[in-house]
């Protein structure tokens, strides 16, 4: 965090909501927040000027919020929950390109400011002080959830795994629903949604943090989630706009977890170049273990920078397996990051209910593996030389992969 304070004026249409926003950034130890003299009236000067940035609070009136908006003089910065997306697009019509969502976190603020900064860069001078926006395929970390073959719960697996992240309190998580044909992140969490990635590449030219933001759907535990479309023989993500959307959303957001179902489609070849960890989720059956080693052998032939990046998750486990966990990973030649129990009577009960784990039964066992493996990757950081290894490997990936090992193992998982 750069050392120097983010100065920040707080507006907002109710004043108990405008204390109520001076109380969360008070706590924030890199902010300090200018006297209440703040954007009360147009005739005010340039407060872009005397504070960095502007805050307004959302309330529970859009109309308002925008009146109040258009009297605004500076850097604007949204903060509220869920807003809808037509109160954004008003706002981006309005000049005002940032948005966050309660509760604010300081990077995540300072986060904005840089691109405030980068983007007024041409038509103003800054305070050189201010950190310069992160490099390309730096920011949020990018978590791809893929299963060794169908029906092992890589979906349950990806939702409560992302819900945990969220929990943890260590930045925002968004989750992107790549499985094929048909994604049920939404059915897991019982979340309404108006837009999926089919929407956001129909309108790739549009593309940007803010109109992505636009078209997230909000959990109610602050999980953002990107659906999939229903079925069709077209819907189909195409790689490029797969790394546009990666890209903005591990700038936005601290972690970003991806169903990536069975990994079928140019797009997981993406996923898997972008991805700073691969969990590889499997049961300790022969034809799982199957499908596993030859995935994993594709790998070791065709991409080895990989490797380091690859767990192996072993779902479903019991006492009574025939298989366990030593003996897989001799069949695998590759350890087990993570067993989760078996507890299919406390999943079933919360995909039925459209709750997470953690909301239906937060004592259940698999609701406190996947919290301790959010806690794991939680401290897992990313070393600069895996971001830079990573960077060099990037790029048409899915093209010179295409008619590889590893490109043809994807290829025919459905099978």
């Amino acid at each position: 965090m750069n050392s120097r304070k983010i100065t920040v004026t707080v507006e907002a249409v109710l004043e108990p909501r405008r204390e109520e926003m001076l109380l969360a950034l008070a706590a924030l130890e890199g902010v300090a927040v200018l006297p209440d003299a703040a954007a009360r009236h147009s005739d005010l000067p340039d407060l872009s000027g005397l504070a960095d940035l502007i805050i307004l609070a959302l309330g529970t009136d859009p109309a308002a919020d925008m009146a109040l908006a258009a009297l605004l003089s500076g850097p604007v910065v949204l903060v509220g929950s869920a807003p809808a997306p037509e109160l954004l697009l008003s706002a981006m019509r309005a000049g005002i390109t940032e948005y966050l969502a309660e509760p604010i976190v300081e990077a995540e603020l300072q986060a904005a400011l840089e691109r405030m900064q980068e983007r007024r860069r041409p038509l103003m001078a800054w305070t050189p002080s201010v950190a310069q926006p992160q490099p390309q395929g730096q920011g949020g970390r990018i978590v791809l959830v893929l299963g060794a073959k169908g029906g092992i719960g890589t979906t349950t697996m990806a939702v409560n795994l992302a819900d945990a992240l969220t929990r943890q309190g260590s930045g925002r998580t968004a989750l992107l629903d790549l499985a094929q044909p048909q994604g049920e992140t939404p059915i897991f969490l019982d979340l309404e949604h108006a837009y999926t990635w089919a929407d956001v590449a129909a309108n790739i030219d549009r593309l940007d943090a803010t109109y992505l933001e636009s078209v997230m759907a909000r959990h109610h535990s602050g999980l953002a989630v990107l659906p999939a479309p229903d079925y069709s023989a077209e819907a189909c993500l195409d790689p490029a706009v797969l790394r546009q959307i990666l890209e903005l959303l591990r700038r936005g957001y601290a972690q970003v977890v991806i169903d990536g179902g069975t990994g079928q489609g140019e797009a997981t070849l993406e996923a898997l170049d972008m991805a700073d960890d691969v969990l590889l989720v499997m049961d300790l059956s022969l034809p799982c273990l199957a499908r596993a080693k030859r995935f994993l052998e594709a790998v070791r032939a065709t991409q080895p920078h990989l490797l380091p990046r690859l767990r192996l998750v072993a779902n479903r486990k019991t006492s009574e397996s025939d298989i366990g966990t030593a003996e897989a990973e001799g069949i695998l030649q590759q350890p087990i990051a993570w067993a989760v129990v078996n507890d299919y009577q406390a999943a079933l009960s919360a995909i039925n209910q459209g709750k997470t784990l953690a909301e239906a039964d937060p004592r259940s066992a698999m609701a406190k593996g996947l919290a301790a493996m959010a806690r794991g990757l939680c401290r897992e950081v990313p070393t600069p030389a895996g971001k830079a290894a990573q960077a060099r490997a990037s790029g048409s990936l899915w093209a010179r992969l295409r008619n590889s090992p590893l490109g043809l193992s994807l290829a025919q998982r459905s099978a």
